[in-house]
């Protein structure tokens, strides 16, 4: 899935979420809507939109997020060109919400990406595991008899059948890791600010969630910020 986020200044004023092959399509309505556009920033971990823009750049800049331009922390990653733009916006937009924390990102997506930040801004790293539906798939496609299933609401720890079994597996296992990890961190820092993000963040329980900060804007937070910060540079 494509994510749009059109800003005036500071303020959100359009968000779109469309399958990624409707993407040329809704940002070019866009872009002829807005004629007023100064500047657009993309991050594409799957590297396939560039060329869309090449026939905007005589209009406004176009930015794309990369590990070479200017960022708001250190990046102590031992690879840093193979740091995920995703992961350098989230790491963003931590050090401009949260500037004097130490920051635990949890991104749960496709995969599940931690990334933490310390309150001098350094990007220390993370981890990246599967994610809800690379789970289940994973679990149908490595074996011959479990069933391919969807996510679903659990309320009971022990499965009384075998698709309860994987919905158990599954969802208290991801829920036991996220609680492992900021147990984790919480044991190292005393400053120590969680966000929870990402389009399967919903799937938590609100008792997790009651105890975090949950922000569905947070990409486009730390994309904006990128945009200003590298439009002069």
């Amino acid at each position: 899935m494509a994510k749009l986020f059109l800003y005036n200044q500071d303020r959100c004023i359009l968000q779109e979420k469309f399958p990624n092959q409707h993407f040329a399509e809704k940002v070019a309505m866009l872009i002829d809507n807005y004629e007023a556009i100064q500047g657009v920033i993309y991050s594409d971990v799957s590297d396939t939109v560039g060329s869309f823009f090449e026939k905007y750049l005589g209009r406004f800049p176009v930015l794309k997020v990369h590990h070479n331009m200017r960022l708001p922390f250190t990046n102590l990653y031992e690879s840093p060109e193979s740091l995920g733009s995703d992961r350098l916006v989230l790491a963003t937009a931590a050090c401009v919400l949260y500037p004097h924390s130490n920051v635990l990102v949890i991104d749960l997506g496709t995969c599940i990406t931690y990334d933490f930040i310390t309150a001098d801004h350094c990007y220390q790293g993370g981890a990246i595991s599967p994610g809800f539906e690379m789970r289940y798939r994973a679990l149908h496609d490595f074996t011959e008899a479990l069933p391919n299933l969807k996510p679903e609401v659990v309320y009971h720890h022990e499965g009384k059948s075998t698709e309860a079994s994987v919905h158990v597996g599954v969802y208290f296992g991801i829920l036991d890791e996220i609680k492992a990890r900021i147990s984790h961190y919480e044991s190292k820092y005393d400053l120590l600010t969680v966000i929870l993000t990402g389009g399967d963040a919903n799937k938590l329980p609100k008792t997790l969630k009651n105890s975090i900060f949950a922000h569905s804007n947070f990409t486009a937070e730390g994309m904006l910020h990128l945009l200003k910060l590298n439009l002069d540079s």
